[in-house]
Formats: structure tokens, sequence, C-alpha cells
């Protein structure tokens, strides 16, 4: 151990977003502790010590050699970090147990000693702040009884999740800061503030961009999925729950798959314009929504088409969710909804060889119904 106020210690926090940048980086950080006759200690992941160490070969250095001869350290990351911890909280005593004789075998060569540490990455993307910043305190509190350098990474994406004041609990914990542009060391405490904000600033952005990609996503999912005009299932999402209940209705009981179709809509459209008919439409869609039970999906399955699909239930689900979508079409406000004719046709999927077949029979009852609706005379209670 070296005494007492004669260690000379420097800690130094850096950022990278890509194993590139960093194993580029850390070749020459711990290249030169190496080419000068001293000690590289590397508590990295697997990948990270195997890009490292390939870098270190590209410099000349002898990584086998100088890992026969005590100079060089490559420890696991996550195994270190596994060994330290107790009951799922940090423990001092394993820590200093695992990293004292590491410094203090590399520190008899008074040569200089560099650590590389991701231990602290791997807590704080695990979303384990509190032990993160508390392993950082325990490597400071290490450095005033030791003389070693250190260097702790963190990959930019393990602050997903975190708030901009994760940065600067970070940055405060360190000596000095990397530039992330070109790994130079900031350790004076202006240039040191600085950083920090700017660090945060950019870590503001970042998430400000994530939240955007992520509600585009979720846009392109609805795009996917459901019917625009609507707000209905669309058919790719009626198709999928359809073949999932399927599958399910042999063993675990029956459902139906119900198709609807207005009769005459053209008619609509080509009398009172588009716009009357896309209110009939979306009009129909909120009768079909609240016949249908909370357990049923509902969909628009293109033009004045329409499907249920009635979930886990026996064939007079259909009949009854037949009786309440007549009845609030014969008492609805708008009067070509109102008047508006609708065939419908059910089957069953536990009796179809196949999803396919299942809508195949529905549509072809819907169908026989729609015929059956044009011999008949047009009233505003006729049955549909």
């Amino acid at each position: 151990m070296t005494p007492a106020g004669t260690c000379h210690s420097e800690h130094a926090v850096g950022f990278y977003a890509t194993d590139g940048f960093l194993c580029d980086a850390l070749s020459d950080y711990a290249g030169a502790a190496l080419l000068e006759g001293g000690s590289a200690i590397v508590l990295a992941t697997r990948s990270h010590r195997t890009q490292l160490e390939r870098a270190l070969a590209d410099l000349g250095i002898d990584v086998r050699g100088s890992a026969d001869e005590g100079r060089y350290v490559a420890l696991d990351a996550a195994e270190l970090l596994a060994s330290i911890m107790a009951d799922g909280s940090l423990s001092r005593a394993q820590f200093r147990d695992a990293i004292v004789p590491l410094l203090e075998r590399a520190a008899d060569r008074a040569a200089p000693v560099r650590v590389y540490g991701e231990l602290v990455a791997l807590l704080l993307a695990a979303g384990d702040e509190p032990s993160t910043l508390a392993l950082e305190d325990l490597w400071n509190e290490l450095s005033e009884t030791h003389s070693f350098e250190l260097l702790c990474g963190y990959p930019a994406q393990a602050f997903e999740g975190h708030g901009t004041e994760t940065v600067e609990h970070v940055c405060d914990r360190h000596r000095a800061i990397v530039r992330p542009e070109s790994y130079a060391l900031l350790t004076g405490v202006p240039d040191q503030a600085r950083m920090a904000r700017e660090l945060r600033g950019e870590m503001a952005v970042l998430r400000s961009e994530l939240d955007q990609l992520r509600a585009r996503q979720q846009d392109l999912v609805a795009l996917a999925y459901d019917d625009a005009l609507t707000g209905l299932a669309n058919r790719r999402a009626f198709d999928e729950q359809l073949a999932r209940e399927w599958a399910l209705a042999a063993r675990e009981g029956d459902s139906f798959v119900l198709i609807a179709d207005l009769d005459g809509f053209k008619e609509v459209n080509d009398t009172f314009g588009h716009a009357a008919g896309d209110h009939v439409l979306r009009g129909f869609a909120e009768v079909l929504r609240q016949s249908a039970r909370s357990t049923d999906v509902v969909a628009r399955l293109g033009g004045d088409e329409f499907g249920v699909l009635l979930v886990r239930c026996d064939e007079r689900a259909a009949y009854d969710l037949r009786q309440r979508m007549r009845a609030a079409l014969e008492h609805h406000a708008d009067p070509h909804l109102r008047s508006q004719r609708v065939s419908v046709g059910h089957a069953s999927l536990r009796q179809a060889t196949s999803p396919a077949q299942a809508y195949d029979r529905a549509d072809l009852a819907m169908l026989a119904t729609k015929r059956s609706n044009r011999r008949r005379p047009r009233s505003p209670s006729s049955s549909r």
C-alpha cells in the first residue's frame, strides 16, 4: 500500500457512442502505460477486451507477454461486479478485497498504473443509479491510499431512462472529464463544468430525438393496424387476430367471425357526396363498437364492409349482437344511417379447418343475406 499522503491518482470519466471509438481511445490509454513499462488493468466486457487486445497487438505490444509479466490484467466486468455485490447491494469490503490486490501487485514496479472500468456502466445500464454513484465513491476512496489512473467508460445509451441530472452526478464524482471527440483530459474546474453542461444538453437532445422516434414508431404501428377513418382495427389486424383465435378455439372454446356489409352504400356517396358517406361509415363503426362486447374485436375490413370477432362464446352471442345493432340503427340520429340496411353473416371458428375457411363461410352467409334483402322492400323498421 502506498503511504497516505504520497499517492497520486487520477479519476476520469469518458463517454462514447460506438464500440469502435472506445476501442481506439482505450488502446491509446492502456497502450501508453504498457509501452512505458507500466501496468494496465482492464475491467471490461468480453467483446471490449477482445477488441482492445487486437488493437494493442496492432500497436506492437506483446499482450500475452505483458499478461505473463503481470503488467496486463484483464477481467470480465460482469463477473467482477457480481463478486462485489451482496444481497443486491454494493459491498465495500468485497470491492476492496477484489481491487486492492490488483493495484498493489501493479504498484510494485514503480511505473504508471492505469485502470479502465466498466462496472459503473453496467450498473447504470441496469437502472441502478444509486449503486453506480456508490461505486464511483468507492473508487475515489481508494484513490486516497493508492496511486493509479482510472478511466470509467460510459456508453451514451446507458443514460437512457435517466434524468439529465444523472450526467451531472456522474461528472461530479470525477476529477477529469474526457472530451468525447478527442479523449483529451479536461482537468480545470471551469472546463469540467462546461463539459458537464454540454453533455447534459446533448443527452437532453438525444432523449428528445428518441421520444420523437418512439412517437413516430407508434404512429407507424397505428397506420399498420388501425383504420384511419373509423378508428377501428383494419383488415391486417383483424386477420392476425382471427388466425390467433382460430388456433385457440379447438382447446379453449369456440369463437365466431361476423361480417357486416352496408347495402346500397354507394347510393349515399353518389347522392349526398363522400363526406356524407364517410359520416355514415364512422357512425356505423360506432354502432358496431357499442353493440359488441368489450372482449370482441371490431374492424373495418375495407370500403363498407366490417368484421367482428366474437371471442369465447356460443352462437347466441352472434344473434344478440345483431339485435343490438338493429336497435341502435333504428334509433340513430343520422337519417342516412337510420335508413341503412345491413347484411350480416357469421361462422364458427371451431368448425372451420382454417381461419380463411371461417372467414369465407361468414362472407358467404352475408352475401346470402344481401340477396335476400334485395328481394324485400326497404322500410325503416325492416329486419336487417
